[in-house]
């Protein structure tokens, strides 16, 4: 699955279109990019029903998306961010003011003796 973004005008409208295969997404993004018309127009269609007609100069940018590689990457982000997360632990009870800090806490009140 592929996502075609292009970003439009000051306001920085941006909209999102859906595509099965890479070549669809990839001639779509090429029209946006003015490469595939020597109109002052073009139009994109996505495979999910979604259509729109553009002029070529307010589109500011234009940002295509391999969807599986996206999900991998953010699954890599996390695993990176949980890595450092137990480096951070790691370190931290290692640290002798932290540690000192960790040990010392109000007592427990019981009223029962020991």
């Amino acid at each position: 699955m592929y996502s075609l973004s292009i970003s439009f005008g000051p306001t920085g409208l941006v909209w999102a279109f859906l595509f099965k295969e890479k070549e669809k997404a990839k001639a779509a993004e090429l029209k946006a990019k003015g490469k595939m018309s020597d109109f002052p127009y073009f139009s994109v269609e996505d495979d999910f029903g979604q259509s729109g007609n553009f002029t070529h100069e307010s589109v500011h940018g234009a940002l295509l998306e391999d969807l599986d590689q996206i999900e991998e990457a953010r699954i890599q982000r996390s695993l990176a961010d949980e890595r450092c997360k137990a480096k951070f632990m790691a370190r931290a009870k290692s640290d002798p003011t932290i540690r000192q800090a960790m040990g010392q806490g109000p007592g427990i009140v019981s009223p029962f003796p020991r």
